[in-house]
């Protein structure tokens, strides 16, 4: 296991674990379709004042834009379709909930989208009307819909609008799987981009047998037109003075150096406002991106430990619950 997974110096020293902060409903277990157990947890309801009491992490900072529209959802669905994802470093007393739940057939069984099988055990009342408590956990996915609806909590406080569905996963025996998100950029020419990127960075051109390789941290790919380029060396003074009234760790995350540095440089040199789309997976070879190297676990909870979180769509975490998981239990 890599020494940086939990990183515990990165997390708070308090506060201590706490009652209600998730109801449980579910344990889950995730295997792949060799059957190996990819996945731990439990489903159930979470408090979304978790990150007012710093029991809830959260690891990347939102925009107003996903805040609003996720708001209009929950005001207009009053719910949400799909559970947060968290990662729990110690699930503490939990383990017994998870231990005793799981000591019998499981209740229902559902396939995952990778042919894998999902099983799902109901937890009994005696862990649903005193739920055991729960240390901090660090919010994967969902920070819109938290942010929302800690919102939409504060105008109408309520039993109804405390509490969103969440899968807490066992991240100590089961570590989510960590990758970058990468960017498309519309409209930009994929040789302009590379003389110009040639005049504040180092550029080589990927041979094909390295093409597919991921970056390594500090560098980038462009590319396009089954082409690979290779952007590594950005010049210091330059990043100094572009990211200076960033927050000061930023300067050591690849995203923002994309984000506020790369991509500006090259759009505004073929006179283009950044038209960004973000991906999981390489950028397809008809449109023009940048491929990312993977952030590291202690920039992950260095990020959510420290309050200025990582730029947004910086990271993927997962596998996330399957869809429609929620209409599944009902």
């Amino acid at each position: 296991m890599p020494s940086d997974l939990l990183s515990p110096p990165a997390l708070p020293s308090t506060p201590r674990p706490r009652d209600e902060l998730l109801i449980p409903s579910y344990v889950l277990e995730r295997r792949d379709e060799y059957g190996t157990v990819g996945q731990r947890g439990i489903v159930g309801s979470l408090d979304v004042r978790g990150p007012d009491s710093g029991h809830v992490l959260r690891h990347t900072q939102v925009d107003e834009r996903g805040v609003a529209s996720h708001l209009r959802t929950l005001r207009d669905r009053g719910g949400v379709r799909d559970p947060l994802l968290l990662a729990a470093p110690d699930l503490g007393a939990f383990d017994e909930c998870v231990t005793d739940t799981m000591s019998h057939p499981p209740d229902l069984l559902l396939a995952t989208p990778d042919d894998g099988e999902l099983r799902l055990w109901a937890c009994d009342r005696r862990w649903t009307t005193v739920p055991p408590p729960l240390s901090p956990v660090l919010l994967a996915d969902g920070h819109h819909r938290l942010e929302a609806a800690r919102r939409l909590y504060r105008t109408r406080p309520g039993p109804t609008t405390g509490r969103l569905p969440a899968l807490v996963v066992d991240h100590a025996r089961h570590p989510l799987r960590l990758g970058a998100a990468h960017r498309v950029v519309a409209g930009l020419d994929l040789r302009r981009a590379v003389a110009a990127a040639g005049r504040f960075a180092r550029v080589r051109l990927r041979p094909p047998s390295s093409a597919l390789v991921p970056p390594q941290r500090g560098s980038f790919l462009l590319t396009g037109h089954g082409q690979s380029w290779e952007v590594s060396a950005i010049s210091p003074a330059l990043l100094a003075r572009r990211l200076r009234w960033l927050p000061s760790e930023w300067a050591e995350l690849d995203a923002a150096v994309c984000d506020h540095v790369l991509i500006p440089l090259l759009c505004v040199e073929q006179g283009l406002e950044p038209d960004v789309g973000y991906t999981t997976s390489r950028p397809p070879p008809g449109q023009i991106g940048v491929v990312l190297p993977a952030p590291t676990w202690n920039q992950i909870w260095s990020s959510a430990a420290g309050g200025n979180g990582m730029p947004p769509n910086s990271t993927t975490l997962g596998p996330g619950p399957i869809p429609e998981l929620l209409a599944y239990l009902g």
